[in-house]
């Protein structure tokens, strides 16, 4: 038993060893028909359950590969959407039935969801024409039946190697060294390398994407929603903090939006949220024709540390895809 990631109470190991169980057992099956796609894959992906930056890292990675002449689209879950088949997200969807992340992502580049992410990056490979093809899985290091050829990780904080396996701590699994790098987000450390894996440092700067800067009540439904707090508080002018946290990937309802509507009245009815929060709050702010005045906030990484070295290791391991693999099809592992 590898000790640092466990609590040093035994009634507590003895829960963390029952969930290590059956993750293990579930990844081992899951697993065993493990399949590549045809066109070179990209995983950001965390060891920890929350809020670690894999979204905003998926966007910053497809912006990075664009300037460079890629053409990447991105595939995910569709985390608390009702659709579980593969699909490509269209301007027409809602959160309710594709997600807030996919609308997100569907904003920058092409954008495909579904439970089964192979089939999901199956119908990516189908509908992108373009001449240099990339696909970047966000949040698919524990989607264990596709290969990835780029494993990125990313942690906020302490870092993932700090922290302890779940059901006590965050952790999904016992932190692996078969990944390419980690994105360390804000971090508090500055290190260089993880167990021989290269660290590259980030930090996340807020930028208002629309409204404007006057006083109003925060909100926020993300995993860490006192970071969200914490950056954008100094940028409005409040004299006291006027917040109002969600659980991650909260759907807003007509009640909440009342509510919401009484708190923020004293601002005229100014709201901050980010711009996964927006991307369902906006239509129902439509629909009950609410007064409520939204300030978009997103955040742009930022690398803190040269990321040439990334960069040119995705470039080759991309190459190399094209290069070794079939482009018709899909290969087994």
């Amino acid at each position: 038993m590898n000790r640092k990631y466990y609590s040093k109470f035994y009634g507590n190991r003895q829960l963390q060893t029952i969930y290590r169980f059956f993750q293990e057992t579930d990844e081992l099956w899951r697993s065993r028909k493990a399949t590549h796609v045809a066109f070179p894959t990209l995983c950001v992906g965390n060891f920890q359950a929350g809020g670690t930056g894999k979204t905003p890292s998926a966007i910053w990675l497809a912006q990075q590969l664009a300037g460079l002449g890629y053409a990447p689209s991105i595939v995910l879950r569709g985390h608390k959407g009702s659709t579980n088949k593969p699909k490509q997200v269209q301007s027409t969807d809602t959160a309710q039935t594709v997600g807030d992340e996919a609308l997100l992502h569907a904003q920058h580049f092409p954008t495909f969801i579904g439970k089964n992410r192979v089939a999901a990056c199956q119908l990516a490979v189908r509908e992108n024409n373009a001449s240099k093809p990339v696909l970047i899985v966000d949040d698919g290091l524990q989607h264990y039946p596709l290969l990835t050829d780029f494993k990125i990780v990313c942690t906020k904080g302490e870092g993932f190697w700090n922290d302890v396996l779940l059901p006590l701590g965050r952790l999904r699994q016992i932190p692996h060294t078969r990944v390419d790098a980690i994105f360390h987000i804000e971090g508090k450390s500055n290190i260089e390398t993880w167990e021989g894996v290269p660290v590259y440092a980030f930090e996340h700067a807020p930028q208002l994407i629309s409204g404007s800067t006057e006083p109003g009540l925060m909100v926020c439904g993300l995993g860490q929603p006192h970071v969200f707090f914490d950056q954008v508080f100094p940028k409005i002018g409040n004299t006291t903090i006027d917040s109002w946290s969600f659980k991650d990937h909260h759907a807003f309802t007509a009640r909440d939006l009342k509510r919401i509507e009484a708190k923020s009245k004293i601002y005229t009815y100014r709201v901050h949220c980010t711009a996964k929060d927006a991307v369902k709050l906006e239509p129902l702010i439509k629909a009950q024709r609410s007064p409520i005045a939204l300030s978009v906030w997103d955040v742009q990484p930022k690398p803190v540390t040269n990321v040439k070295s990334l960069l040119a290791a995705v470039v080759s391991r991309i190459e190399e895809v094209y290069t070794n693999r079939p482009h018709k099809g899909s290969e087994k592992a």
